[in-house]
């Protein structure tokens, strides 16, 4: 089963979330479950999430802090 492989937790978690609205949307027909079977359907089949890439987390800045320069501090007062 090669196409397991390429299915990492996240993407299994919404397709076993798809499966138990779809399950529940089946049951009492509620229009809320229809929609969430569908939303987490659709994003476990094309594996995304949070709309594409639009959330992803920016690249840690990874400073060694050794850099660090002592700030000068001026009073400005008011004419």
């Amino acid at each position: 089963m090669a196409w397991l492989q390429r299915f990492g937790f996240m993407r299994l978690l919404r397709a076993a979330l798809a499966v138990l609205f779809l399950v529940d949307a089946l049951r009492g027909g509620g229009a809320v479950a229809w929609i969430l079977a569908a939303l987490l359907g659709a994003q476990a089949w094309f594996n995304v999430g949070c709309c594409g890439t639009a959330c992803a987390a920016p690249a840690m800045n990874r400073n060694s802090g050794t850099d660090v320069q002592e700030v000068d501090f001026e009073e400005v007062k008011a004419p």
